[in-house]
């Protein structure tokens, strides 16, 4: 697998996690035959999974929208090719990146090695 192809892998896992997650916890719910009030542990169940489809739907558009603006050329690129992560801070509250394709760090305003 290239790196580009590990990049857009580690931007659909979460989608996808959290969509296996809604549905295990639906199942969990069903499982256990609790009512919550007048709500039905079907009911539950089902909205717990919908909730779950929703959320991974919109993680995965928004990770499409990166790879578009990626491919377009208006997200930041390591000297790799691969697209940057967003801002984080280190122990010593230094903001870097990290690069989704490589997986090096990069301070604020330097590219990484690659």
């Amino acid at each position: 697998m290239n790196r580009i192809s590990k990049m857009v892998v580690r931007m659909y896992v979460p989608a996808a996690a959290i969509a296996v997650g809604g549905f295990a916890t639906a199942e969990a719910v069903t499982r256990t035959g609790r009512t919550l009030g007048e709500i039905t542990p079907q009911r539950l169940a089902s909205l717990a999974f919908l909730l779950a489809i929703l959320l991974g739907t919109a993680w995965a558009l928004h990770s499409t929208w990166r790879l578009y603006r990626w491919a377009r050329g208006h997200e930041l690129r390591c000297a790799c090719g691969g697209m940057m992560s967003r801002v984080r801070y280190d122990r010593q509250r230094q903001k870097y990146r990290k690069c989704l394709a490589c997986g090096g760090k990069s301070m604020e305003g330097a590219h990484c090695g690659g």
